[in-house]
């Protein structure tokens, strides 16, 4: 007997719920083996799919614990020791196989002390101290500490895309944690023994679907992250991270409304690194393709999130500034270019690289703000830093404003025509 634990004289696992739900336990355990089936084969063809592999290993012990649960105390005692920790190691490889898709550090001593525990305990209360509740209230506590973990880890899990799946998931893991509580606290307290196990019954069929449901929400997750992942690679450069052409066309529209509508002029810089054919040409494509990726990375530390920056194509790259005039947006320029000539680069054979930028800066007031005439305008700045030696910011002139008809009107007057 456990201090604080009342004796259920008898007490089996039918004794502690009226319902006899061995055949949604038997069913579950049948659909979570063709659910490890489906999903081993979804992880052989799914690529980024680290980790899922531990999910169809999870539904192997899940399933046969589930049917052992539902068979109640009509089992040999080396079943009945086995029983917790067997169920309780399926929960904990969904956390481990979670904790690895996500590239989070995985949980084994977490997971192993759990099961352990309840190896331990479980034998106790089976060979020394047989008390069915003991080990009721072992299951459920381990099952409680493990969905809570899992809780804790899809915490991790980010993007727009991503938000629906996480939220289902973290509601069938927190559903599962609070009935597993629940379970346990109503066998500990002194209560009404029939209300008992009417909610011990109820508990255990909606823990078994909705452990089911969580396992399909794995794999909505990892096809809902598949789908993030191709949808970033139509707007993102392989080879930098950076907007695409087709990156910036989305989302500069957005940018330029907003600049219109607070009315704060907007800037753009168009930067293209200086003899970048040579090495290319000398010292191969792979040097190349470093020297563009660690240019990227200094435009990345260079400017806030509010700056759109992307690759336009080849060694060409652009940042759209909302807020900048002209002034600022050169001296923005100039800081660049002094940190991509500050770079240490060197070619595969240790031979050093001197990399210089040109870049070609231009303004727009808000109203007037036009990503195609802004563009030209930039670029027309960049022509005249290469032609004024490279390795310099050029500041695009200012467009004359047209004056109003009748500002030229009075102009005309006023000189007596």
């Amino acid at each position: 007997m456990v201090a604080g634990m009342p004796a259920v004289p008898g007490c089996s696992e039918e004794a502690c719920s009226c319902l006899d739900f061995s055949i949604v336990s038997i069913i579950g355990a049948g659909l979570g083996l063709l659910l490890s089936a489906l999903l081993g084969l979804a992880v052989r063809r799914v690529p980024d799919s680290d980790g899922a592999h531990y999910w169809a290993l999870a539904i192997l012990p899940l399933s046969v614990g589930s049917a052992l649960v539902g068979r109640g105390e009509a089992l040999p005692a080396l079943l009945l020791v086995l029983r917790e920790p067997l169920l309780l190691s399926g929960y904990a490889l969904l956390v481990i196989g979670l904790r690895h898709y996500l590239r989070l550090s995985r949980p084994w001593a977490l997971a192993g002390g759990v099961v352990l525990a309840s190896l331990v305990v479980t034998a106790l209360f089976t060979a020394l101290l047989p008390n069915v509740a003991a080990r009721i209230v072992v299951r459920c506590v381990g099952i409680a500490v493990l969905a809570i973990a899992a809780l804790g880890t899809l915490g991790h899990v980010a993007g727009t895309r991503l938000r629906e799946v996480r939220l289902y998931l973290q509601a069938g893991f927190g559903t599962i944690a609070a009935l597993a509580l629940l379970r346990a606290v109503l066998i500990l307290l002194p209560l009404e023994r029939g209300w008992v196990m009417q909610v011990q019954a109820a508990a255990s069929m909606v823990t078994t679907v909705t452990i089911l449901a969580v396992i399909t929400g794995l794999a909505l997750l990892m096809t809902a992250r598949m789908n993030e992942a191709l949808a970033c690679m139509t707007v993102r450069d392989a080879l930098t991270g950076l907007y695409n052409r087709r990156g910036l066309d989305e989302a500069v529209p957005g940018t330029l409304s907003f600049a219109r509508r607070v009315g704060r002029p907007v800037a753009l810089l168009v930067c293209d690194l200086d003899g970048f054919k040579t090495v290319n040409d000398s010292h191969g494509h792979a040097t190349g393709d470093e020297v563009l990726q660690r240019v990227a990375h200094v435009l990345g530390a260079q400017f806030p999130q509010g700056a759109l920056v992307g690759r336009l194509g080849g060694e060409e790259f652009v940042v759209l500034l909302p807020g900048a005039d002209g002034g600022a947006a050169l001296e923005q320029a100039e800081r660049l270019r002094q940190a991509v000539k500050a770079l240490v680069l060197a070619a595969r054979d240790g031979t050093p690289l001197a990399v210089t930028v040109s870049i070609g800066v231009a303004a727009m007031a808000a109203e007037e703000a036009d990503w195609d005439e802004l563009l030209a305008r930039a670029d027309q700045a960049l022509y005249q830093a290469k032609g004024q030696g490279r390795d310099r910011c050029t500041l695009a002139a200012t467009r004359p404003a047209v004056p109003a008809p009748e500002a030229g009107l009075r102009a005309a007057l006023g000189r007596g025509v």
